[in-house]
């Protein structure tokens, strides 16, 4: 379901996407009442916790690098596509993202985190 997005859900897109690599920008792009849920935890949080999370799992290394792959736009807002790698039980392994962004009044008022490990399961 593609639309044609406003200039302020263009714009918020694009902040999206730099989000990725400064992770608190998505303190100013949400709503104060946005919440956040995690495929790989299955809970709503606060925006706050969510950016408060990614620190979290670091640790006291740096924050993965997020690789923008596409925006397509929706009646509702956008989805985010995106991809990562991070350790998994001293592994590393590819993470897809896909980010299904709520739009109200230029800023983020609710989001879908979906997380998938690439697997190699196809022969």
């Amino acid at each position: 379901m593609s639309s044609t997005p406003d200039q302020a859900t263009k714009d918020l897109a694009d902040n999206w996407v730099k989000a990725l690599t400064n992770i608190d920008l998505f303190n100013e792009i949400s709503t104060e009442d946005c919440l956040v849920w995690h495929s790989a935890d299955d809970k709503w949080v606060t925006v706050a916790d969510a950016v408060a999370a990614v620190y979290e799992r670091s640790g006291d290394g740096p924050i993965p690098t997020f690789v923008p792959v596409g925006v397509t736009f929706t009646e509702k807002g956008f989805f985010n596509e995106a991809t990562t790698e991070i350790e998994i039980a001293g592994q590393r392994t590819k993470l897809h993202l896909l980010q299904i962004v709520e739009v109200r009044d230029g800023k983020a008022a609710r989001v879908r985190e979906y997380i998938g490990p690439e697997m190699g399961v196809q022969p």
